[in-house]
């Protein structure tokens, strides 16, 4: 009797397990279908997305997919990266650094002329951006434009991907991810080498790294480097773009945004 009564029990833990496990991983539509088919680029903040689109147009999406254009249409036409800190958007545009105040829909160019045409990747980071020039140097800029190299030249010449999390930059270099202390400037390896290799996507949120691998695989990673597969195999095939915003991630797939607790 004790042995059959483990057994069940074991059997209800392994069901109950899968059930939740099934339903975290639940995949919502929001908005309708194919209203981001044109979208580069996306970022959260104060419960919105804000994203650009090929014809460089700006946009806010509330949580139920109603979304605004922000601005006049074509406005960020020459837009390379989007970045929400403090309430507004920076983006660099033709070498030069502006920011934008999305209630106010009022833009400024920030820094001098040029500062910012080598730049090959940007994230913000308790009040500051730091971004990647494209032959590897790190540089942290300042709401006014000014800025500070930060380590050597080329130090991170075989950055591939940038996230910022937990005071420190992530980067994913050759196939393996590293974390930079800024203030120290002292970086350390995560996890093993190559780990990274097959990732195409990843955002920071609730202190993991959630990532999608080339054959669409989610995974959410901690900052030890020890990670698992959330959801089935290859579920994301045809993702492009993933965000986080209060507790959810966003993907975009095939032109449709979608959501999960995950």
């Amino acid at each position: 009797m004790k042995t059959l009564l483990t057994y069940t029990l074991v059997l209800v833990g392994l069901l109950l397990t899968t059930t939740e496990f099934t339903l975290a991983q639940r995949w919502e539509q929001v908005g309708k279908k194919g209203d981001w088919e044109n979208t580069l680029d996306v970022v959260s903040m104060n419960g919105f997305l804000y994203s650009i689109e090929k014809n460089g147009t700006l946009f806010r999406t509330d949580k139920n997919g109603n979304y605004e254009q922000i601005g006049t249409k074509g406005e960020f036409d020459n837009a390379n990266f989007l970045v929400a800190m403090d309430g507004e958007i920076w983006t660099v545009e033709d070498g030069d650094l502006y920011r934008t105040n999305p209630r106010a829909s009022t833009w400024q160019r920030v820094g001098k002329q040029g500062d910012w045409k080598e730049t090959a990747g940007m994230v913000s980071l308790n009040g500051k951006l730091y971004s990647i020039e494209t032959n590897g140097t790190l540089y942290e800029t300042n709401k006014d434009g000014s800025w500070t190299q930060i380590g050597a030249n080329g130090e991170f010449g075989e950055a591939e991907m940038l996230e910022s999390m937990d005071n420190h930059l992530w980067t994913v270099e050759k196939g393996t991810l590293y974390k930079t202390n800024i203030r120290l400037l002292r970086w350390q390896q995560v996890g093993k080498v190559g780990d990274w290799a097959n990732t195409v996507a990843m955002v920071a949120d609730g202190g993991y790294l959630w990532s999608v691998e080339k054959d669409g695989t989610l995974f959410k990673t901690d900052k030890n480097g020890a990670y698992q597969q959330i959801g089935e195999k290859g579920l994301l095939s045809e993702v492009t773009l993933i965000v986080a915003m209060d507790g959810m991630r966003y993907v975009v797939e095939n032109g449709t945004l979608y959501r999960t607790k995950g």
